[in-house]
């Protein structure tokens, strides 16, 4: 579903389009913390602190996936605001080819997870753990660019409660499968 945002009351889009937005990021934060009590509770300390010590990789990685997808809808939204309906299809296609590039670059990236948690001076009695939840996060970068960058294409065309309510999904999903 696309929605011009050109057409309407300036102030009625605005929010339209906001609010799914906030709500997304604040079940985002939600989802993190429930993960991190889920961790914390049946797992034990060591555990958090597996997932603590490598955090900060876990946010520049999903910081990448975020900004390039962001950065894929600008000239998507531009020229479906143009109407020029061949040329987004064009910024589409290219997108997801760069999507995929990048997902392919990330699970390379898995190869040095090793050499990152040496680099962080991750204690060697959490590191196996902290090894082993990179991993997983990089095998999962698929899945997180995907859902970045079809997010960003729907945003683009003003559908902003389409992905929030995926989002929605995942994290009741995830909520179930902890």
């Amino acid at each position: 579903m696309s929605t011009s945002m050109t057409k309407g009351s300036p102030l009625k889009l605005m929010l339209q389009f906001a609010l799914p937005l906030l709500m997304g990021n604040l079940l985002q934060q939600t989802y993190n913390i429930i993960d991190a009590a889920i961790v914390g509770q049946i797992l034990g300390a060591d555990a958090l602190a597996s997932v603590g010590s490598s955090s900060s990789v876990q946010f520049l990685v999903l910081g990448f996936c975020i900004g390039c997808c962001a950065g894929f809808g600008v000239p998507v939204a531009r020229y479906f605001g143009a109407g020029d309906h061949r040329t987004m299809r064009n910024y589409i296609f290219n997108g997801a080819v760069l999507t995929a590039i990048a997902s392919i670059l990330m699970i390379a990236c898995s190869l040095s997870c090793g050499q990152i948690l040496h680099l962080l001076s991750v204690p060697d009695d959490i590191f196996g753990n902290a090894y082993v939840y990179l991993i997983v996060i990089f095998i999962g970068i698929p899945f997180t660019l995907l859902y970045n960058y079809l997010s960003s294409i729907l945003r683009s065309v003003g559908d902003s409660r389409t992905p929030f309510l995926f989002l929605g999904f995942s994290a009741v999903l995830n909520i179930f499968l902890d």
